[in-house]
């Protein structure tokens, strides 16, 4: 099994990190409001109960926004921040996981109440504190290497950034019965987030924590395009679809194998080493494979109706969505948090960390080979595997931060 160097510099732990807490903090309030999104999701997707669609968009954003969002916030600040800044960028930096815990979790929890003008401004609140993020992380890389993680980390806020501003907009849009933006925004929102926010940073912590002494190698050729290939896909779907052209859609795709083509290279001497019967290594290799498999569904989805989502069944998007959002991101996302959260766990047992992989990657490849083939028994019987073995993860993660947080503050 592989093994990470322990310097603050490689950030391969938290130790004698000066934004620790705030990271934390950051964890802790993500591991929370994926509660709501999982339970959700399992009374959903066994067809137990059938919810309205603001408890289905809440369940959406408390995982786009409240999970993932804010995770990839405290890596930001951890990649960015572990020599600390001073003055204002200091303060920014202070700011940022309260600010994303207060309007970030204000901003979710609008969506289960309303989609009045209430909404759109909560929304403001959560583009400013997502600004407030880009703004600091840019500042910041004239003081750090920009290795392939933490340009990919950038290039993954920007595209947050835009992708927050068109939610917003859309709101408004819903709450004033407006048209500021045009038809193509609805499918222009969630395609930019998945293409050009969420392959990105899959790329970037996969990259991070099976090559942790690549965090301060200045980013190589390959490295630059791995991420700006599909920045630039995340940009061209954007426009296809504001625009309602097909041609800007299907480019997009050639950008993204070529990209996902070189990461895969790049990472294949870890992947093929990792343990498969222990560690947090194993996560991200799933991570990477899932972002070929989503790569590959958007392919022929492009391929199949011409580049209109709009032709798409339901349950094919509803398929991409969740590989992307528990195969990707949720993998490597609980990759990062074990990192944050290393010699705080009593047993080195390997059994909880085997109902955690196991249990979410069984029930995440049952559940879509169920939405592939639009198959409802599947579908019913995955869901609880995989989302019991999510609140367990949960569970542990969230003891493990309580404790790591009592052993660096122990006056508290």
């Amino acid at each position: 099994m592989m093994t990470a160097s322990a310097s603050t510099g490689s950030g391969s732990t938290l130790e004698g990190h000066p934004y620790a807490g705030g990271i934390r903090t950051l964890f802790q309030l993500a591991l929370v409001l994926f509660v709501f999104t999982v339970v959700v999701g399992i009374l959903n997707g066994t067809d137990a109960v059938e919810f309205n669609q603001k408890i289905i968009l809440t369940h959406v954003h408390g995982g786009t926004l409240g999970w993932i969002t804010m995770c990839v916030l405290a890596a930001s600040l951890w990649l960015f921040g572990a020599d600390g800044c001073s003055g204002w960028r200091d303060s920014l930096a202070r700011f940022i996981p309260w600010g994303a815990g207060l309007g970030l979790s204000a901003y979710v929890a609008s969506f289960a109440f309303t989609y009045g003008i209430l909404r759109p401004m909560l929304g403001s609140v959560a583009v400013v504190v997502i600004v407030a993020a880009l703004v600091w992380v840019v500042a910041q890389t004239g003081n750090v290497e920009l290795s392939v993680p933490r340009l990919a980390l950038l290039a993954a806020i920007t595209t947050l950034a835009v992708g927050a501003v068109l939610g917003v907009l859309l709101g408004l849009d819903i709450a004033r019965d407006n048209d500021i933006l045009p038809e193509g925004a609805y499918d222009a929102h969630p395609a930019t987030m998945v293409v050009g926010f969420l392959i990105p940073i899959g790329m970037a912590l996969t990259e991070w924590r099976l090559f942790p002494d690549r965090v301060n190698q200045r980013a190589g050729k390959l490295g630059v395009a791995q991420v700006a290939l599909p920045f630039l896909g995340g940009i061209l779907i954007m426009l296809g679809a504001l625009l309602d052209v097909e041609a800007l859609i299907i480019a997009n795709v050639p950008a993204e194998i070529v990209g996902v083509g070189i990461f895969l290279k790049r990472m294949w001497p870890a992947i093929r080493k990792v343990s498969w019967t222990e560690g947090y290594e194993r996560h991200h290799v799933v991570s990477a494979f899932s972002i070929v498999l989503d790569i590959a569904l958007i392919f022929y989805l492009v391929g199949k109706y011409e580049g209109d989502f709009d032709l798409v069944p339901e349950h094919l998007i509803l398929a991409l969505d969740h590989v992307m959002f528990i195969g990707v991101m949720t993998n490597a996302i609980f990759g990062l948090v074990d990192a944050a959260t290393k010699g705080s766990r009593r047993s080195p047992s390997t059994v909880p960390d085997n109902i955690l992989f196991w249990g979410m990657n069984i029930g995440i490849a049952g559940f879509a080979i169920g939405l592939l083939g639009d198959v409802t028994a599947l579908k019913r019987i995955f869901t609880p595997i995989m989302g019991l073995a999510i609140l367990y993860g949960i569970t542990m993660f969230s003891r493990a931060l309580i404790k790591t947080r009592s052993a660096a503050q122990p006056s508290a």
